[in-house]
């Protein structure tokens, strides 16, 4: 599957502090919001460049590994949302005509971002994208982000006593994202549930036990969200950013509301869906 171009990308709104991607400026040690990009015509920034090399690499190592990208686009007057007549997939048409709402991107077991596997991680374009945030953008995915994932999900396993405490034994999202310029009706998260449930169908079609799904998230809306679809927090930890709500470095001068506004908001989680009981409908 190619990648979809860079026009067609869910790209942030960096005016929403409510966006999914304030983490990604943190990373970024941005100093001030990023443009969204606007259309293949218009040249892009170093700094848009480097964002979107960053995402690009996800769906790179997703299909390296054999995991899942599933893109969700709106519905049109010419290729309309199906019907309840035809419900699968159950939400929107598959013509990469229209927009695209959501993307999801699950990695199977024992296939993760790895600093082990150095001719994956660069052929699939993630090291050169980390090499592009810097030192210090590397240090905080690399050292402060993804090892707070790390320990949280490994001893929430261990506490529910689920994969031996290895979270190499599950499936994991490694991306879920809906594009800020269409709202719809929760199409990421429609999307994520939808292809949660083909996974497990596929495995016991393939004869095998269907297999726990794991994700971590920054944001809180994004907790509720995957909630109402089955998932459990299985940790969670604040994390020092310096970084205001959007994910913008904090000016010496910023009043207290608004440090106390960007403490509230860094904050990372873990979380679990497990398979329904044998005979339980999923």
């Amino acid at each position: 599957m190619a990648s979809p171009p860079h026009s067609n990308l869910p790209t942030p709104s960096h005016d929403s502090a409510d966006t999914p991607f304030r983490n990604h400026n943190w990373f970024q040690c941005l100093t001030s919001p990023l443009d969204p990009i606007a259309s293949t015509s218009t040249p892009l920034t170093p700094l848009q460049a480097r964002r979107l090399a960053f995402y690009r690499s996800w769906f790179a190592l997703v299909r390296s590994h054999c995991g899942a990208v599933t893109l969700a686009y709106t519905p049109s007057t010419t290729y309309p949302a199906p019907s309840s007549a035809a419900p699968d997939p159950p939400l929107f048409t598959t013509s990469p005509s229209n927009a695209i709402a959501a993307v999801v991107l699950l990695l199977p077991p024992h296939a993760r971002p790895s600093w082990f596997e150095p001719l994956i991680a660069w052929r699939s374009g993630l090291l050169p994208a980390l090499f592009g945030l810097g030192l210090r953008g590397i240090w905080r995915v690399a050292v402060t982000f993804e090892s707070n994932v790390e320990r949280m999900i490994s001893e929430g396993l261990k506490a529910r006593k689920v994969a031996g405490g290895d979270q190499g034994n599950l499936v994991m999202c490694h991306g879920c994202v809906r594009n800020p310029q269409w709202e719809g009706k929760a199409p990421a998260q429609r999307l994520f549930d939808w292809a949660i449930r083909r996974w497990w169908k596929r495995e016991r079609e393939s004869g095998e036990s269907p297999t726990p799904v794991w994700l971590d998230t920054s944001i809180d809306e994004g907790v509720r969200a995957y909630e109402a679809i089955g998932f459990e927090v299985l940790g969670e930890c604040a994390v020092d950013t310096g970084a205001d709500a959007k994910g913008i470095k904090l000016e010496p001068e910023s009043t207290e509301e608004a440090k106390e506004k960007a403490r509230k908001r860094s904050r990372q989680w873990v979380m679990l869906r497990m398979p329904p009981e044998e005979g339980k409908s999923d």
